[in-house]
């Protein structure tokens, strides 16, 4: 019998050698493996894992595919929508259904797209300010843009004035 031959069986003979799986990190006895030595033919049980192995390597490989085929195409719908809603909340104000006078609003596009000064351009005289974002579809306000509507709502805005400027 050759060295690897007889390691092969002393191996599957004695249940104190163990080993740790790569894949799943549990350990196993060695006994309960199927070994072989390199030089040989693997036997039948080690070339169907292998297989199964490839095949679970194909099967991967299809997944990542159709991922990012399905990343590529949602990448660029949503690249087209903020395009989008960017052109439309610019010319928002000159739509029927748009709420305020569109003499009463200010650009500022970011982080919030209007300021809106209400009974500025009929009456001369400013009712009320309004902030005000131009959302479609399923968008939210943005961290930034909620973080000015809480000050907004509670009360905690000021008017500020530089002097000599």
């Amino acid at each position: 019998m050759s060295s690897p031959d007889a390691l092969v069986a002393e191996l599957q003979r004695d249940k104190r050698f163990k080993a740790t799986c790569p894949s799943c990190m549990e350990d196993f006895r060695l006994a309960d493996a199927v070994l072989f030595a390199w030089s040989d033919r693997p036997p039948k049980a080690a070339l169907q894992a292998l297989q199964a192995i490839r095949n679970r390597i194909q099967e991967r490989k299809r997944e990542v595919a159709h991922s990012r085929e399905l990343m590529t195409k949602t990448a660029r719908r949503t690249a087209q929508a903020v395009n989008l809603g960017k052109i439309v909340e610019k010319i928002v104000p000159s739509f029927a259904s748009f709420s305020y006078e569109p003499g009463d609003c200010r650009a500022l596009f970011e982080p919030i797209d209007y300021l809106v000064f209400s009974g500025l351009a009929k009456q001369n005289q400013v009712e009320a300010l309004f902030f005000v974002d131009v959302k479609s579809g399923n968008a939210r306000l943005g961290s930034g843009q909620s973080s000015i509507k809480k000050p907004v709502e509670s009360g905690a805005v000021r008017f500020g004035m530089i002097p000599g400027a």
